[in-house]
């Protein structure tokens, strides 16, 4: 099994011959596996991952039925090749992000909380060694790596001052932040989850009936307001080919809290308010030393007549004051009493 190719193998497991077998596109998005549309037999279609994180695994071949997770139906799974691979269902005639309405991010938050709730404080996290745990038994492990992000980061801040969308100032707070004595307590007040890692609206796929979330490569098991903070944080963004554009939200960030809570509630699962905004202040200094900081990045960009410039911390984001305003935003939540 270990010696076939993989389109030999999807085609023993479909139980058709690999000549069936139709590569019909590759599809980009924020997943780091080969993602491509397939066609077989008469009027079978899926979509092949191949190359899947040890965290994508363990949602797909360990959880999603027995806890039933908001993905596209499994038609075939296999690890026995050298490249790990899953086959999922094509889901046609989706809401693309950039024509959601209000209900439609209601929705997606919903699922989101969903998801918190079936593993909030679960015995089953702990046998999910495999993924990611931030506990007081890895935390200097994690601390480490997201203190080097910062590191990495200032040097970039100092060396193009006033240049990038995040400020020396800001990276100082949330590395003091994280290297407070009581940070890991503070980030874990609201409990422990499974959390997806990037609840963005593009990992997202909604019908008029069901909301599927994708990508799960970020998986870890933290704070359910990591979840939640990535959700507020990304909410306003919007990628519209190779150009990225923010928007209003159309929810204010207390709206969004009252909407996960209401879902929490109902999935029986209580989280005292207090201490969930301890672990939201907490996870907002994660949350930009883990995903942003990385981001920041001394692009260097030729231009016509051999001129160079300093790009922002993607090249093709909104401006650096709008990119500003937008962790000015992030900063000033942590302030709040």
């Amino acid at each position: 099994m270990s010696n076939l190719s993989i389109l030999d193998e999807v085609a023993q497991k479909l139980k058709t011959s690999s000549d069936q077998i139709r590569f019909r596109r590759e599809l980009a998005g924020t997943s780091t596996a080969k993602v491509t549309e397939i066609s077989w037999g008469k009027g079978k279609e899926g979509i092949l991952k191949q190359n899947t994180t040890k965290e994508e695994w363990i949602i797909y071949s360990s959880l999603v039925k027995k806890y039933k997770l908001p993905v596209p139906k499994i038609i075939a799974i296999s690890k026995t090749s050298e490249i790990p691979w899953i086959l999922l269902e094509k889901i046609p005639k989706s809401i693309h992000p950039k024509n959601w309405k209000k209900d439609n991010v209601e929705a997606a938050l919903r699922e989101v909380a969903k998801i918190n709730s079936k593993f909030y404080n679960n015995p089953i996290l702990d046998t999910l060694g495999a993924l990611p745990n931030v506990n007081e038994e890895n935390w200097n492990d994690i601390k480490r790596k997201l203190q080097d992000n910062i590191k990495k980061a200032l040097k970039i801040a100092e060396s193009h001052k006033g240049k990038t969308p995040l400020t020396k100032t800001s990276l100082e707070t949330v590395r003091k932040d994280i290297n407070s004595k009581d940070f890991l307590v503070r980030f874990l007040a609201a409990g422990r989850t499974l959390i997806h890692g990037g609840t963005w609206t593009y990992n997202f796929l909604q019908t008029a009936t069901k909301t599927y979330l994708l990508d799960w490569q970020e998986s870890m098991i933290a704070s359910p307001a990591l979840d939640f903070v990535h959700f507020y944080d990304f909410l306003p963004i919007h990628a519209e080919g190779f150009r990225v554009r923010f928007s209003e939200r159309p929810f204010s960030l207390e709206e969004l809290q009252d909407i996960y809570f209401d879902e929490l509630e109902k999935n029986k699962v209580k989280i005292n308010k207090t201490k969930f905004k301890q672990s939201l202040k907490a996870s907002i200094s994660f949350q930009i030393a883990h995903i942003w900081a990385p981001m920041l990045k001394p692009d260097v960009i030729l231009l016509s007549g051999g001129r160079y410039f300093i790009a922002r911390s993607l090249r093709l984001w909104p401006s650096r004051k709008t990119m500003r305003q937008h962790y000015t935003d992030l900063m000033e939540i942590r302030k709040k009493k």
